[in-house]
């Protein structure tokens, strides 16, 4: 009888017993990682990047790497609850008894609504649970604690969506375990501005492969995050460097405030990363969240190379139900309408992320014209994509030319990220107008 017919007469799963087989102990590697982990931290506060990223931060980082000297021994069967144990247990730690004690129970609750049997009647009180958390933002609910809805924006804003989606096509019920393993997660307490982390990737990449392969992979994630992090410390403090947007007097000193406004996106790669790295320390095989975006070659491409979690959101939720949906009126127009649909969701998505996060919903017209303008650009740029032997094409570019349309993309993703985070058209202008200023 071979290792699978005899799992399953004991009545473990196929997958559980493939799982089981990756949970192979190495202590020589488990030193090493756990050396390079401490490593790590280390650097964290001699960087003082606490001081910058939040002493919330470090703590979960810290946590989560003395929790994992414990996990990486446990048997199967209990690794996930360890995970949901730490992750819970931490809670109260940094956000509270009362903030934490909501918050459970608000996964809970979310997850006796997905036992109900009817997509319907889910889908109602899902909605009703969401206007819930919108009512309790603008201060309906008066004594639940103010800290409470950032932290419930965090969990349900992007998730929920995505676990109800799954929840739909997927047969039976779901299982507890799952759950709170997707929505309460250790290093969501420490980042409120979270990866979209999918519920079927999250499930598929358990215990994918070996787990001392899939650690080792999350902190060379977490380094080239910290590494991430350090560069953006240093723009960020480096004022003598860089010149204030308000001293500006030649275009020298104009273009090099404008690539260190872009360069400042490093922090939310560097943590992105070194959130998903946490995560692999527990046997969790996601994939990167950003691919290299700086050498994008065209706005396609920059988009599918920046927070890969964020467009994928958008292509399982937004692009494949409007391209379907207008698939009949051809291929191009159908890929155009989707495209310009995942443009209007992500402006109006990363709106009510700012009104859970602040209390505010985002309407300014700066915003509003980046997503726009970028939107334009990128369905654009796909045109020229399906174009035939478009492709073919630009696999032949010889490296200069590559080089160039590099340079170029990133050229113009400079000039629109400076608008995006001016608060006006007209501060931007002002910094547009340097040779203004003399007079």
């Amino acid at each position: 009888m071979n290792g699978t017919a005899a799992a399953v007469d004991a009545g473990i799963t196929p997958l559980d017993a493939a799982r089981a087989a990756r949970c192979r102990i190495a202590p020589a590697r488990f030193a090493v990682l756990l050396l390079e982990l401490v490593a790590l931290l280390a650097v964290f506060r001699l960087y003082r990047l606490h001081e910058l990223i939040g002493d919330g931060f470090f703590t979960v980082a810290a946590i989560g790497v003395g929790a994992f000297a414990l996990h990486y021994w446990l048997p199967l069967r209990l690794k996930e609850p360890c995970f949901i144990a730490v992750s819970i247990g931490a809670l109260p730690a940094l956000f509270g008894p009362a903030v934490a004690a909501f918050a459970i129970g608000a996964a809970l609750l979310v997850y006796a609504i997905g036992c109900a049997a009817s997509n319907r009647a889910r889908l109602a009180l899902l909605l009703a649970f969401a206007a819930a958390c919108v009512a309790g933002r603008l201060g309906a609910l008066r004594p639940l604690p103010e800290e409470l809805w950032p932290l419930l924006g965090s969990l349900f804003l992007f998730r929920l969506p995505i676990w109800a989606y799954d929840r739909a096509h997927a047969r039976g019920r779901p299982s507890l375990k799952d759950h709170l393993a997707y929505f309460l997660q250790l290093p969501n307490w420490g980042c409120l501005l979270y990866p979209v982390v999918d519920f079927h990737t999250q499930r598929k990449s358990f215990l994918a492969r070996d787990q001392n392969d899939i650690a080792q992979q999350g902190v060379a994630w977490m380094a080239r995050g910290l590494l991430q992090l350090v560069i953006y410390t240093w723009l960020y403090n480096a004022r003598d460097w860089f010149p204030d947007p308000f001293l500006i007097d030649d275009p020298l000193a104009l273009a090099a405030c404008m690539v260190r406004v872009y360069l400042l996106y490093l922090r939310l790669s560097g943590t992105f990363h070194f959130v998903i790295g946490l995560l692999h320390l527990f046997g969790y095989d996601l994939p990167e969240t950003h691919r290299r975006w700086l050498l994008s070659s065209s706005l396609t491409d920059f988009w599918r190379r920046i927070n890969v979690y964020w467009k994928d959101f958008m292509v399982k939720l937004v692009w494949f139900p409007a391209y379907f949906r207008w698939r009949r009126a051809g291929e191009k127009r159908a890929q155009l309408v989707a495209t310009a649909l995942v443009f209007v969701a992500t402006w109006f998505l990363h709106a009510v992320q700012t009104f859970f996060a602040t209390g505010a919903f985002l309407w300014r017209a700066t915003d509003l014209a980046f997503w726009g303008i970028l939107g334009a650009l990128v369905m654009g740029n796909l045109a020229l994509e399906l174009r035939p032997g478009a492709a073919a094409r630009a696999a032949a570019l010889a490296p200069p030319a590559r080089a160039l349309r590099i340079a170029g993309t990133a050229a113009l993703l400079i000039v629109l990220w400076s608008m995006w985070n001016a608060p006006t058209f007209a501060d931007w202008f002002d910094l547009l107008t340097w040779w203004k200023a003399g007079s």
